[in-house]
């Protein structure tokens, strides 16, 4: 599959280091190297914001690190750690994009400022190269949602395939890097049997991962259409019949957001658990994209016990 790009340059007129949206990344800048992204995952509803650009188009902030010296150098106090991939990727397969995220993470590491990521692309070498020697520094989060190549062509159409994911994560591993795996959205009839979720566990068993987090497809408005214009329509109304019925509420910033059935979830998340803790691995539940369940967070450098204290620092 030809994958549909068209990458266009554009300075950035706002500030680089920005607050997210997200609680589970509360108190740390976020820093999205692109607007759009080349991935173009079915189930993403970044793609449905009034911001977004049309699909296949990506826009690259030119001149990130030469901003982003600048924006630390203003500061008085320099930020603890950074979030990136809140709206794109950091590792989209496309070289120029991959520059631009490699110039920023070095910049901040050789200032001591950590480095958090989530991403389904691929890892180049001279990345794992620096991370390993910033590991202590680095909290690296890779989506992988189920190993089967049909579903990833399906949902992930230009991602890097799972067994790549898999690997990177091994790198990073061996690498001396908090790697853990984000397993999200797991999609009702797809990728939650039990066949699906064993096979799973078993790659991040051989890929040495400790720590997962877990969440279910979450439904707005933009993804009813990316559903029906971009799967088989029988997939896309067995998928979406499981949130008929269920009341559009606000999840994280959006107040038009459909939940799968909480006992739905709940069967889910605890079969995914039982499993995990099975072969030694950590199982947690995105507290932010389950707002009706106890909270769990999943923010890679605070644990969930000091979540409420730590978060209140002013890092802006």
């Amino acid at each position: 599959m030809i994958r549909p790009l068209k990458l266009i340059k554009e300075t950035r007129k706002t500030a680089i280091l920005k607050p997210p949206a997200f609680d589970c990344l509360k108190g740390a800048p976020a820093i999205n190297i692109t607007k759009g992204c080349a991935n173009l995952c079915v189930y993403c509803y970044a793609r449905g914001f009034r911001y977004a650009p049309p699909k296949g188009e990506v826009h690259l902030y030119e001149g990130l690190s030469e901003k982003l010296e600048q924006e630390l150098t203003k500061r008085r106090r320099l930020p603890l750690w950074v979030s990136f991939s809140t709206a794109s990727d950091a590792f989209q397969a496309v070289d120029e994009i991959l520059e631009a995220t490699y110039r920023v993470m070095k910049i901040l590491l050789e200032r001591g400022i950590g480095v958090s990521f989530l991403t389904k692309g691929f890892i180049p070498s001279e990345f794992i190269e620096l991370f390993r020697r910033h590991h202590k520094r680095i909290k690296a989060r890779i989506g992988i949602v189920s190993l089967c190549d049909d579903y990833a062509k399906l949902f992930e159409p230009f991602s890097s395939s799972p067994l790549t994911r898999l690997s990177c994560a091994k790198n990073l591993i061996d690498a001396g890097v908090d790697t853990s795996v984000r397993i999200d959205p797991v999609v009702p009839k797809v990728t939650g049997s039990e066949e699906s979720i064993g096979e799973l566990i078993k790659g991040l068993k051989w890929a040495g991962v400790k720590k997962i987090s877990v969440s279910s497809l979450v439904m707005r408005p933009a993804l009813l259409n990316q559903f029906f214009a971009e799967l088989p329509p029988s997939l896309a109304k067995d998928i979406l019949r499981y949130y008929s019925g269920q009341p559009w509420q606000v999840v994280i910033t959006s107040a038009k957001t459909k939940l799968l059935p909480m006992a739905m979830r709940i069967s889910c998340y605890r079969a995914f658990a039982d499993l995990a803790n099975s072969c030694g691995i950590e199982s947690s539940i995105c507290g932010c994209k389950n707002p009706d369940l106890p909270w769990q967070c999943c923010n890679p450098w605070i644990d969930a016990k000091d979540l409420l204290s730590r978060s209140q620092m002013s890092l802006f």
